[in-house]
């Protein structure tokens, strides 16, 4: 299928264009060196997808551009000209231990909860921790711990000082926006440029870890980050229900296609526990966490219950691993936060090659 994948791209790529091709399952990713402007990259992107479709067997496409130089898109019918040399690959920053990021497959499963409530624990376990709320349209970073009012100064740098609560570093594009604007409506390629500008150009400090809460989907997020830093791991988050399968696989599938390790799934809104009988209700159904990880050969890394307390404390910036320590929810992170460290620790020893989900070379 690569050999096809390349023919039927030649139609809008030279051969030295494309950078690598890789498949599974239908799946593709294709990583092209070319110099296309930021404004024009989407609609590139799109030629390059509807190119690799016609090819039997493909069921999707992702494009990575490896370049950061501006050019004119090729027209129509036309294969793009050579670009100048490419941008170095992704860079560590200086100070920072561990990049982690938490993504889901789509909105709505408690990422972001997640993503507070795990830097926490880790910062209360004694780790230096710093929280990116790299959710441009839809940051909750802010309302979550309790940093609404915090408003972004520089450095000596010009570097952007981060929030401080509840032992974090926290960093939102909240801080950088007036308070009465109402929502961000931005392109992908503006958005991938504001991510990458809040992950580098923030006064971090020394961190053992930087907990990225990313926006729900499979995006430019994901893809900046990825070219920009060398990840350390990812956390897919999902619901319980076999319904969820389809999104948290697609997230697996996509931090696997950007070379990133899954560090393992979890599993929220498990299961209620009534507060006056003690009766357990799976409202959710259960088992799509421990599905996807038995399929993927992840681990679970820990099932987190329907808790009443959870939302009432994220809206009022107090998150329950802070207002409700001893709860059975606060635990259960606890716990997390421990294994996630240990999990963390063996990829660096073992390297991340053996998360790769069998792309075929295209090199």
């Amino acid at each position: 299928m690569i050999d096809a994948i390349r023919s039927a791209l030649s139609a809008v790529l030279n051969d030295n264009q494309i950078a690598s091709v890789r498949e599974t399952n239908g799946k593709v990713l294709v990583t092209v060196a070319v110099a296309v402007g930021m404004a024009e990259k989407p609609a590139f992107a799109e030629k390059i997808k509807a190119a690799a479709r016609k090819v039997e067997g493909v069921k999707d496409v992702f494009v990575s551009f490896q370049d950061t130089q501006a050019a004119a898109p090729a027209p129509d019918g036309q294969a793009a000209q050579a670009g100048p040399p490419q941008q170095p690959g992704p860079s560590p920053i200086v100070g920072i231990g561990r990049i982690v990021a938490v993504g889901a497959g789509k909105g709505g499963v408690g990422k972001s909860t997640v993503a507070v409530n795990l830097a926490i624990a880790l910062a209360n376990q004694g780790k230096r921790v710093g929280l990116l709320d790299a959710d441009i349209h839809g940051p909750s970073a802010a309302i979550m711990t309790g940093t609404v009012d915090h408003r972004a100064t520089g450095d000596a740098q010009q570097r952007v000082i981060p929030a401080t609560a509840h032992g974090l570093q926290v960093i939102s594009i909240a801080f950088l926006m007036p308070k009465d604007q109402a929502a961000v409506i931005w392109r992908g390629p503006m958005v991938g440029k504001m991510v990458t500008q809040l992950l580098t150009g923030v006064a971090w400090g020394e961190l053992d870890y930087l907990i990225v809460d990313l926006p729900p989907g499979t995006g430019d997020a994901v893809l900046s980050l990825s070219q920009t830093v060398p990840l350390d791991g990812a956390i897919v988050v999902t619901t319980p229900q076999d319904v969820a399968l389809a999104d948290v696989e697609k997230a697996i599938e996509m931090f696997s296609s950007v070379k990133v390790p899954v560090v393992g799934v979890i599993e929220n809104m498990a299961g209620f526990s009534c507060p006056e009988c003690g009766h357990l209700s799976h409202i959710f159904m259960t088992g799509a966490g421990d599905k996807a990880a038995k399929k993927y050969g992840l681990p679970l890394l820990g099932s987190l219950p329907l808790d009443a307390e959870v939302p009432p404390s994220g809206d009022g910036g107090v998150p329950i691993t802070v207002s409700k320590p001893e709860s059975n929810t606060a635990s259960a992170f606890v716990e997390i936060a421990q294994i996630t460290h240990e999990r963390i620790e063996a990829i660096a020893g073992k390297g991340a090659a053996q998360f790769d989900l069998g792309w075929s070379s295209g090199a």
